[in-house]
């Protein structure tokens, strides 16, 4: 660690010198321009001038030998913020770990494949962070979601496959999303520059948001399996349809007015969308005792659904109370 002695000028402000080997490592001069800003007990300099930096990260298949290990471990580097990702062989690359790559690719935003060799396999990614306001991603994510969930409690009631299928493959596709938005966090996590340009306030409001973004992931992910699941079963008597229905209307509006909440800083409206869960847990109970009724198979997959509903709603409370984590964080 460096150590420098804050001095006074004549004029009675204050200089400290900067070590000449950090300068040039990043690329500066006495002629650049640098922003000063506080951070809790702090003193941040950043350049004005952002420079373009490409981080990289060598994947090597020898310690991964698994394909699913190995399609983890890229996508795990692009969220990471890794630009670059060079995935390498000893020798000639297994063909099941060329098609974990090639699938890995196809499951993110903004990924190419610029270098296919028998060996190894370079991926770069063509995103700018800066290009995007991270509240702004958030509501878009989460008005997917909650669209997925409503047709597919829509296909439940009226017996529409197609609906429901279709619904499930948008709720896939959240997948990619997912992990832009994570990608877009961790950049900002370790980037004051990239934090102003997604305009996030501070590093607490990152981490909450953070936090916001693995509620509405999982979000997604049973909004997705609800929809898988409808298009198993079909249509349904009406009168659990509208069980099914009139639940899935409350947790919509958990979600939207959980979001509202961390974004509009609403302490009321957190609150309230904690106590409706009550409500969820009635609707529930009025929903199973309909289905313990019907034949085994077609109750499990029942049972999956309301069950799937339940857990949306319980990561609406939880995001409501990332809202109010955010609240008392400012």
């Amino acid at each position: 660690m460096l150590m420098r002695t804050i001095q006074k000028t004549a004029g009675g402000t204050y200089i400290v010198s900067l070590p000449k080997q950090i300068v040039k490592t990043l690329g500066l001069d006495k002629r650049h321009v640098v922003r000063v800003t506080v951070e809790d007990d702090r003193i941040v300099l950043t350049p004005a001038t952002v420079r373009q930096t490409v981080q990289s990260k060598r994947i090597d298949t020898s310690d991964l030998r698994d394909p699913k290990l190995l399609g983890l471990a890229i996508v795990n580097s692009y969220i990471m913020g890794h630009d670059v990702a060079e995935v390498v062989s000893e020798g000639k690359m297994n063909p099941l770990l060329k098609k974990a790559v090639r699938e890995a690719v196809e499951n993110m935003i903004g990924v190419e494949i610029v270098e296919d060799y028998a060996d190894r396999v370079v991926l770069q990614t063509f995103i700018d962070p800066t290009k995007f306001e991270l509240d702004k991603l958030l509501e878009k994510f989460t008005q997917f979601s909650r669209a997925v969930m409503r047709d597919a409690a829509k296909a439940l009631r009226i017996g529409d496959k197609t609906l429901a299928h279709d619904a499930y493959e948008r709720g896939f596709e959240l997948t990619k999303h997912y992990r832009l938005l994570m990608r877009v966090c961790f950049q900002a996590l370790h980037s004051t520059v990239v934090r102003e340009a997604v305009k996030v306030r501070d590093t607490s409001g990152l981490v909450v948001r953070i936090i916001a973004v693995r509620e509405l992931g999982r979000v997604a992910y049973y909004c997705m399996r609800m929809a898988e699941r409808v298009e198993e079963i079909g249509r349904v008597e009406d009168e659990l349809a509208a069980t099914v229905e009139e639940m899935v209307s409350l947790v919509d509006k958990m979600l939207n007015d959980a979001l509202t909440a961390l974004l509009k800083h609403d302490l009321s409206l957190a609150s309230e969308v904690i106590d409706r869960m009550d409500n969820v847990r009635t609707l529930y109970t009025k929903a199973f005792r309909h289905i313990i009724r019907k034949p085994e198979k077609e109750a499990n997959i029942l049972g999956l659904i309301i069950r799937a509903v339940r857990a949306i709603a319980g990561y609406g409370v939880a995001l409501a109370d990332d809202a109010i984590l955010e609240i008392f964080s400012r």
